[in-house]
């Protein structure tokens, strides 16, 4: 048998993004991408602006399932020969380097209806299913680098670009400012991976040395940089500027952070804490009594 594993590939919120200079580009560019059809011969490049976050980035956004990606994108797939995609000219005035619109034109229906994880039904026949916890038919996924999902008894796609594991470890040595999300394991069913993964959690919060409220986490890390606090599958550290990261644990044990905009309301009723105890005393003037 062989072993297969598919990754959601997307854009990092964290990093350098791109957006439509005109409301009306959007629209015509989302209603076009709407058609699941080759697009090149009748494209004309619409204007974008460069969302500056310091941090730069090859693959700058989503739209409609098509991904906003750099030239450096494209040398790399062009390269690996990857089929049934296009790259439509994106317009900018900030800069020389060019960009452009991933569109996938290689739809798979490949999810297993009867073994993925079912939100709730629409209808009698036609599930919603969560696009974290998807079983997929292997033989379909067979020498498909790069694709799309059709949902079973429907058509309608699921708004992700798909890359088989050798192609994520060719982007991963290749471009920067994106995220890789495990979607399936041809050895890992989705409910193996959610007890991994609530085991993970449960053993992060048994394994802190004190506890305190969000406050006192926040104050902590601002005030040790580089130090993390912990709860489940959270995790918080300030950066050496004093900005404050939010992580969210992975199933392969990393953390994948953020700066975010605001946070989660769930988050600032959690229980937070520290695993070094070598650090204990260092946090007694940061609780509050």
């Amino acid at each position: 048998m062989i072993y297969l594993k598919i990754w959601l590939l997307d854009y990092h919120p964290s990093f350098n993004s791109l957006d439509f200079n005109d409301y009306e580009d959007y629209r015509k560019v989302n209603d076009l991408l709407s058609q699941k059809q080759p697009l090149a011969k009748e494209w004309s490049a619409v204007n974008v602006k460069i969302v500056d976050k310091g941090r730069p980035s090859d693959i700058l956004g989503r739209f409609n399932g098509a991904l906003a990606v750099s030239s450096a994108t494209k040398e790399i797939l062009l390269r690996h020969n990857i089929d049934n995609i296009e790259f439509l000219p994106l317009r900018t005035d900030f800069s020389e380097e060019k960009y452009y619109l991933l569109h996938v034109l290689n739809i798979l229906d490949c999810i297993d209806p009867i073994n993925s994880k079912i939100i709730r039904y629409i209808k009698d026949d036609i599930a919603e299913y969560d696009e974290y916890s998807l079983s997929l038919v292997e033989e379909n996924l067979l020498n498909q680098p790069m694709f799309r999902m059709k949902l079973p008894n429907r058509n309608t796609l699921l708004s992700y670009v798909y890359v088989s594991d050798q192609l994520m470890q060719v982007l991963r040595g290749s471009i920067q400012g994106f995220q890789f999300i495990d979607i399936w394991d041809s050895e890992v069913s989705w409910r193996q991976a959610e007890e991994k993964y609530e085991r993970m959690c449960q053993q992060i919060d048994l394994s802190l040395s004190q506890t305190f409220d969000f406050n006192t986490a926040q104050d902590y890390v601002t005030k040790n940089v580089g130090k993390l606090v912990y709860s489940g599958k959270w995790s918080i550290k300030a950066d050496k500027q004093g900005e404050i990261l939010l992580g969210t644990l992975k199933i392969d044990g990393e953390y994948d952070w953020i700066t975010p905009l605001y946070y989660p309301p769930v988050i600032l009723s959690l229980t937070w804490g520290i695993k070094e105890k070598k650090r204990m005393p260092l946090l007694s003037k940061f609780l509050r009594f």
